[in-house]
C-alpha cells in the first residue's frame, strides 16, 4: 500500500503547491491591474467594431442597439459567416453594413471585415454580448492613455437569472478574467477574449490568425502582438466590460471549455503551464480515489479528503480575488459547491477533448 500511496502523496503535494502558487501570483499581479475606465485628456479617432456572426439573428439586434447608443463614434461592420437564419436581415433592419465572409470560420470572417476598416481603432466583439454606452470611449481612452496596441476589457456572465448554476458560471469565469487581468498587466500573459478586444488598426496582426483553426482569433492575435513586443493593456473598469449569457447546460459548457483548451498550443508559455496545472490538480483526486479502491484501505481515502479540502482553500481564495475584482457577491452554498462543480467542468471538458468531440458553430475543431 505504501508503495502506491507514497508516490501519489508526493505528486499530490507538488500539484497542490503549484496550484497554490498560481493563486498567489493572481493576487500579487492584481495590484498592477488598471481598474480605471475614465478617459484622460482628449480622446479622438473613430472605432470600427467587427462582429463576426453565424446564426445570431436573435442576439444581434440587442448588440447593434447598444453600439448605436455609444458616447464615442463607432462604425459597425457585421460579417456573416454562412448563417442560415435571419442574421443578414437583422443587420439590415438596423441599418448596419453586413458583408459575407470570404472563406469559412470566425477568423476568415475577421480577415474579411478587416478589409473594411478605415478608422485608427478596431474592436472585435461577439454577437451575443451586451455593453454600456461608454464602452467604446473607455477602451479607446485606455489605449490612448497607455499607448497600447491592444486593450482588453472584461467579459462577465449576466446576473440573470440568479440560479446556483448561473452563479457558478459567473464566479468561475470571473476567476479566469481575474487571472488574465493581472497576467496581462504584468507582461507575463498574452491572453484575452475576442468578445471584448480593441486594437490599433495599424498593429492588428490579421496575417497571424491561422484561419485553418475554427476558433482562437484572440489567442493567435495576442501572441503575435506579444512576440512583436507590442503593448497589451487590461482595462478593468465596469464601463469597459461586456456581459454575456451563461451556458444553458453542462454539455454546452464542456464544449466551450474544451474549445478553449484546444487553443493552448497556439498561446504563450504561461497559458500552457496554467492549463497543465489546472488539469493536474483535478487529475490527482481521480488517481487518489482509484488508489483507495484498489488498496482497500483508509489511508487512501484520508489522503483524498485532505487533498480535496486543501484544494478547496485555494479555490475559495481565487473566488475572493475574483469577487473583489468584479464586485461579485455569492451565497455560502456557492462557495461550498464551487470546488465540486469546478471539478466536473474540468473533467467534462477534458473528456470532450479526449474523445475528439469539440465543435464550434456546428464545425468540428
Amino acid at each position: 500500500m505504501d508503495e502506491v500511496l507514497m508516490p501519489l502523496g508526493v505528486i499530490a503535494g507538488a500539484t497542490w503547491l503549484a496550484y497554490a502558487a498560481f493563486a498567489w501570483n493572481v493576487g500579487k499581479r492584481l495590484k498592477a491591474a488598471d481598474r480605471s475606465s475614465r478617459p484622460v485628456g482628449d480622446i479622438s479617432g473613430e472605432l470600427t467594431v467587427l462582429i463576426p456572426c453565424r446564426n445570431e439573428a436573435e442576439a444581434l439586434p440587442h448588440l447593434l442597439n447598444d453600439l448605436q447608443s455609444q458616447s464615442h463614434p463607432v462604425r459597425i461592420v457585421v460579417i456573416d459567416d454562412a448563417s442560415t437564419d435571419g442574421t443578414l436581415r437583422a443587420a439590415e433592419a438596423a441599418g448596419v453594413t453586413c458583408i459575407p465572409a470570404e472563406g469559412s470560420g470566425k477568423k476568415s470572417a475577421l480577415a474579411t471585415g478587416f478589409k473594411h476598416v478605415k478608422t485608427p481603432w478596431l474592436a472585435t466583439v461577439d454577437a451575443d454580448v451586451r455593453l454600456g454606452a461608454d464602452w467604446a470611449r473607455s477602451l479607446v481612452a485606455a489605449a490612448v492613455r497607455e499607448d497600447a496596441a491592444c486593450v482588453l476589457g472584461g467579459v462577465v456572465i449576466s446576473t440573470e437569472p440568479s440560479t446556483a448554476w448561473h452563479r457558478f458560471q459567473r464566479l468561475e469565469f470571473a476567476v479566469i478574467q481575474t487571472w488574465i487581468a493581472g497576467g496581462v498587466q504584468s507582461g507575463r500573459l498574452a491572453m484575452g477574449s475576442g468578445a471584448n478586444s480593441l486594437y490599433a488598426t495599424a498593429d492588428y496582426p490579421v496575417d497571424a490568425l491561422h484561419p485553418e483553426w475554427a476558433s482562437g482569433d484572440d489567442a493567435f492575435a495576442l501572441l503575435a502582438l506579444r512576440q512583436a513586443d507590442k503593448a497589451i493593456q487590461w482595462c478593468g473598469g465596469a464601463d469597459a466590460q461586456v456581459s454575456t449569457s451563461a451556458a444553458p447546460n453542462w454539455k454546452a459548457l464542456w464544449q466551450q471549455r474544451a474549445r478553449w483548451a484546444s487553443k493552448t498550443g497556439g498561446q504563450d508559455a504561461e497559458t500552457r503551464r496554467t492549463a497543465l496545472t489546472i488539469a493536474a490538480v483535478h487529475a490527482v483526486p481521480v488517481a487518489l480515489a482509484i488508489s483507495a479502491l484498489v488498496t482497500d484501505g483508509t489511508a487512501g481515502w484520508r489522503m483524498l479528503v485532505g487533498f480535496v479540502a486543501a484544494k478547496a482553500l485555494v479555490d475559495w481564495r481565487l473566488l475572493a480575488l475574483a469577487g473583489r475584482q468584479f464586485g461579485i457577491t455569492w451565497h455560502a452554498s456557492d462557495a461550498a459547491q464551487f470546488p465540486f462543480r469546478y471539478a466536473v467542468l474540468v473533467w467534462g471538458a477534458w473528456w470532450q477533448l479526449l474523445r475528439g468531440d469539440v465543435q464550434w458553430k456546428d464545425r468540428r475543431i
